[in-house]
């Protein structure tokens, strides 16, 4: 709808711009006229300006879809089919308004001097047309790579939880159920998400405390977790997993132990997420950043910007929250995480 709103405020100011180089010189030109007539002129142009910024618009539109995708080659076609466009509508209208009484050179006299101006109107839209594919293939690039970071992880994370609950299940068979269902909860999560572009902050912190149960019991208890809601509204949204990666990353690059413990702090207010986890850098690993830009890219598609602070003690990073509710984002019933 928003950019429909846009084609339709672009065609109105190209139907305005058309008219002194049309209204004066081209329709309705030829046939006597005084300056009385000015405002004659400018209601036959106007409409006359916006069929064709409207012809010019679809028919760069069709020719994008079903013309060759070699570039200068498409921008020749859009320049001659909206130039015999644009001259075969003023020539008919022309002709239409002098009773039939135009010479075929009169007509052709009156359609060249809107020539040049269509053909900078036409490159206008296809640069719109170009700026709308490039936006469509960053998206589509962002996707894939959520997709595939999501690959990447999941399989390390369900080696990691197979083991555990292989050895829960020799120890203490209520727990290893227990760990059954919450592992379940975590990948039903990230299924029923995938496509969604945000969820609910409430839906998100529940499967967080599903996922670090799992690491807490992995790790025995070497993780501390604090989650501090000062919200006043309930009606944030993040992206999916946003919060779960970051919580993951510090696991991940961090070392633990029940001597020094690694502690992680999820701050929810209006405004933001904040997850804070202090530094104990592992020595064989390196931080390679690619969920930190995964998340980044994520939030820049949405026009959000997130913010990433170290210090020698700390990492901070602040996720804006998403109060309105994007088209097609949500949340699926199935997505809800067991409450057990």
């Amino acid at each position: 709808m928003k950019q429909q709103k846009y084609i339709i405020l672009f065609i109105l100011v190209t139907s305005v711009s058309f008219i002194p180089f049309i209204g004066f010189t081209g329709i309705y030109s030829i046939i006597g006229w005084n300056h009385d007539d000015i405002a004659l002129h400018l209601m036959i142009n106007l409409p006359v300006c916006a069929i064709i910024g409207c012809s010019d618009y679809f028919l760069i539109n069709w020719l994008a879809k079903v013309c060759i995708q070699n570039k200068p080659m498409r921008l020749v076609m859009d320049l001659t089919v909206t130039t015999i466009t644009c001259v075969a509508i003023i020539c008919i209208l022309n002709f239409i308004l002098s009773d039939f009484s135009f010479s075929t050179t009169e007509l052709m006299k009156s359609a060249l001097p809107a020539i040049p101006w269509n053909w900078v109107v036409s490159l206008l839209i296809e640069l719109f047309f170009y700026n709308n594919r490039q936006q469509e293939i960053e998206r589509e690039k962002a996707n894939y790579q959520y997709i595939a970071l999501r690959n990447q992880i999941n399989p390390h994370f369900l080696f990691n939880s197979l083991n555990t609950l292989a050895s829960l299940a020799y120890i203490d068979g209520e727990k290893a159920n227990l760990f059954t269902k919450r592992l379940s909860s975590v990948y039903r999560y990230l299924l029923s998400n995938n496509g969604n572009r945000t969820v609910e902050i409430d839906h998100e912190l529940e499967f967080v405390n599903k996922y670090l149960y799992l690491e807490q019991v992995r790790f025995e208890n070497a993780i501390d977790v604090e989650i501090q809601d000062r919200r006043q509204s309930k009606l944030g949204r993040v992206v999916p997993a946003s919060i779960q990666m970051l919580v993951e990353n510090a696991i991940k690059h961090n070392s633990c132990s029940k001597e020094s413990p690694l502690s992680i702090r999820i701050i929810v207010d209006n405004d933001n997420v904040t997850v804070i986890n202090n530094l104990q850098p592992r020595k064989n690993i390196a931080p390679s950043g690619v969920g930190l830009e995964n998340i980044r890219r994520q939030y820049e598609l949405l026009d959000k910007r997130i913010t990433v602070i170290k210090t020698d003690k700390e990492f901070i990073v602040t996720l804006p929250t998403i109060l309105h509710r994007l088209k097609g984002t949500g949340y699926s019933e199935k997505a809800r995480l067991d409450t057990d």
